[in-house]
């Protein structure tokens, strides 16, 4: 694990003359999670609740280390530091902050990975297959299309009749 870390955190190309194609991708596609990630953390309107909900555990920590807050002064009393969680679950510069953080660790982060040595070479191996790979044309898209649209429609019919037969099989012995 220690050698993961040492590599996260260093700065040198892996052979970054080879495999630039399917390395870039990956790297692109890992940065759209994450930065896709960033946005709903920052935008929580959008579908989920996550980002408030992980400002206030946030907050919540934060209480939870102030020895003022702890002892369960007011907000005036402990001199600004109780209004740090109000401020941390009820803000969106925080959420903005922590969100652009996210989205800049993940970009490090998928730059580092396409230039692991394991995950690198992986990589170069799958773009020096992908060139020996022969690719249909149309027509043979088309007509094996064809091939395995109908095959499926008749593996279809044939399980909803062998699906009627044993139905009115069990209907007929009393078993349904």
């Amino acid at each position: 694990m220690s050698s993961f870390f040492r590599e996260l955190f260093s700065t040198r190309l892996y052979k970054n003359s080879q495999g630039r194609i399917v390395r870039r991708s990956t790297m692109i596609g890992i940065i759209v999670i994450i930065a896709w990630g960033a946005l709903r953390f920052v935008h929580p309107d959008k579908g989920t609740n996550f980002g408030p909900y992980v400002m206030s555990c946030i907050g919540w920590l934060v209480s939870f280390f102030t020895p003022a807050i702890q002892e369960g002064m007011k907000a005036k009393d402990a001199i600004g530091m109780a209004s740090w969680p109000y401020f941390l679950t009820n803000s969106i510069v925080p959420r903005y902050v922590i969100g652009g953080t996210i989205a800049l660790m993940g970009i490090w982060f998928a730059f580092r990975v396409v230039n692991m040595p394991r995950a690198a070479e992986f990589l170069i191996a799958v773009e020096a297959e992908m060139v020996k790979v022969s690719w249909p044309n149309t027509k043979e898209v088309q007509v094996t299309t064809v091939v395995v649209i109908t095959v499926m429609m008749i593996f279809c019919v044939l399980l909803a009749c062998y699906d009627l037969i044993w139905h009115y099989l069990f209907i007929a012995i009393g078993v349904l």
